[in-house]
């Protein structure tokens, strides 16, 4: 392929539970993508001697992700943070308590290169909450949640990243699609 693009924005995110190496539940499509950043994280280490740098070890060992919606969506809520959703005609209640389990999920984000061509998919096969849920209310502005999540290595299929730029749109699926279309 090759072919240098840019890409724009996020148009697409999902989370779908985890429960194997390469398993994973129905993906749920997060309303209102805003953001998904993802940054390496590494362990690094120098060797000095007589005053200068002789060898520098960097290993990657983990992902950090960090997700933005523009929806209080009360069931994706749930399946980041394991607590229990009663819902009926009249409303939606999402009750978190101290021994309720953080679960393990997965994430996947897709971005459009210029031109509607050459998607890239960004997918995170095994990530759990690590940071902040953040449900911030104000004056003047939008509700907007945000959450920061931790990516550990999945196993050999997927690892702890995979980022997969196809030659056309494509769907985005989790685990992530091997032929280009499917809308």
């Amino acid at each position: 392929m090759g072919t240098k693009t840019f890409h724009r924005g996020i148009r697409d995110l999902k989370i779908a539970s985890w429960t194997a190496e390469n398993s994973y539940g129905t993906a749920y499509d997060i309303l209102g993508a805003r953001n998904m950043s993802v940054t390496w994280v590494v362990e690094t280490d120098e060797l000095m001697g007589d005053d200068v740098v002789l060898d520098r070890y960097t290993k990657l060992v983990s992902v950090t992700v960090s997700l933005e919606q523009a929806s209080v969506d009360v069931e994706a809520i749930d399946m980041l943070v394991g607590g229990t959703l009663v819902s009926n005609a009249q409303y939606e209640d999402l009750s978190i308590g101290e021994t309720d389990e953080v679960p393990y999920i997965a994430i996947a984000g897709r971005v459009v290169g210029s031109g509607g061509a050459n998607d890239l998919h960004l997918f995170v096969p095994k990530a759990k909450l690590a940071g902040n849920l953040l449900l911030q209310a104000q004056v003047g502005t939008y509700l907007i949640p945000t959450a920061e999540f931790q990516g550990v290595h999945e196993g050999d299929i997927n690892g702890m990243l995979r980022i997969r730029k196809f030659s056309a749109a494509t769907a985005l699926t989790i685990p992530l699609a091997t032929t280009t279309g499917g809308f």
